[in-house]
């Protein structure tokens, strides 16, 4: 193999525009708009097609569902839908992901919190990526470019293995085989933590509840997916871009894309920064500005890139500056 390329798609999910915040809500390329609510205890996604029509589609075994767990995304490349939900909170806490493929639900399937640990806040991002490859040929011309493409359910959540453990942030990449089923079976958590030998001087800072959300997000100009969390062992904030690599298998010669982390961009930690409730817009570069709701009716805001995080900034909101008019003037700061 001389060389491999890669392109990648980017699935639009239910997220503030291409920074891949969290919402329950997705609308694909054709116009259908999905969003999914739980309702008499039972997730339920309520389907409004482009063509007018709307469907209520009710998911199987989806009782005890954490309401702003829930989110809901699309297969660009078979049309099948997923569904992702928290079930249950403390240390009962798990998650669970269910499809809908040609009119039939599969699943749903526990992911984690089923082995006697805690899963909570989990994230979901469906992305597309397309790889070419060189391989060489029998008769020693030149060489063929061959393309792979997989579709991955980038998942991220918060772990614990007991009450008293602090916990740390998880990272699954699940790809979907040629029918949209998820090979679960294929791939392992990976703990995001202690990747860097060093961190700086830790302090206490309290249960740091609102530190315990993971988020994935898109870079603009990479096309990759990231995965912005907290290592509370190393005082660290961490992104790791998740690029995806082909290889081979030894024994079937056959070839396969996987998810690697590269090593990850860090900044101190900030115990003041609510990330349960913040929005993150991207920029070039993964030049991220956070932003959520103050008291007193201010949007605030802050900008993270390779100097580190800096200072708290807010925007008054009134009649003259609406939140939808402060959101925008902030995503403007990522150009």
């Amino acid at each position: 193999m001389r060389g491999v390329r890669f392109i990648l798609i980017a699935v639009i999910l239910g997220f503030a525009g291409i920074a891949g915040a969290v919402g329950p809500m997705t609308l694909t390329r054709g116009g259908d708009l999905y969003s999914v609510a739980a309702v008499d205890n039972q997730v339920v996604v309520t389907a409004r097609y482009a063509d007018g029509t709307v469907e209520e589609l009710y998911v199987p075994q989806s009782a005890a569902a954490v309401d702003d767990s829930l989110q809901v995304g699309v297969d660009p490349a078979t049309g099948a839908l997923y569904v992702l939900w928290q079930k249950k909170t403390d240390m009962e806490a798990r998650l669970r992901l269910a499809g809908y493929l040609d009119g039939t639900w599969i699943g749903p399937m526990t992911f984690a919190g089923n082995d006697g640990t805690s899963a909570t806040n989990p994230q979901m991002i469906i992305h597309r990526s397309v790889s070419t490859y060189d391989e060489a040929t029998e008769d020693g011309g030149e060489p063929e470019e061959f393309e792979i493409a997989t579709t991955f359910v980038h998942l991220a959540w918060w772990s614990r293995v007991s009450e008293d453990e602090i916990g740390a942030a998880q990272y699954m990449a699940v790809p979907l085989d040629e029918d949209g089923v998820p090979q679960f079976h294929d791939v392992v958590p990976i703990p995001l933590i202690d990747f860097l030998p060093y961190g700086i001087a830790c302090f206490d800072i309290g249960p740091a509840e609102n530190l315990k959300h993971p988020k994935l997000l898109m870079d603009p100009r990479s096309g990759n997916p990231a995965v912005f969390a907290t290592d509370l062992n190393s005082c660290l904030f961490q992104i790791f871009e998740l690029q995806p690599q082909v290889v081979e298998d030894s024994l079937t010669k056959r070839r396969r894309q996987i998810i690697i982390l590269r090593s990850p961009s860090t900044v101190p930690l900030r115990p003041d920064l609510p990330l349960a409730a913040t929005k993150i817009e991207v920029g070039s570069g993964l030049k991220l500005i956070m932003h959520w709701d103050g008291e007193e009716d201010l949007l605030n805001y802050l900008e993270l890139d390779q100097e580190g995080l800096s200072e708290t900034k807010s925007l008054p909101l009134g009649e003259t500056l609406s939140h939808e008019q402060a959101v925008e003037l902030i995503r403007d700061l990522t150009n």
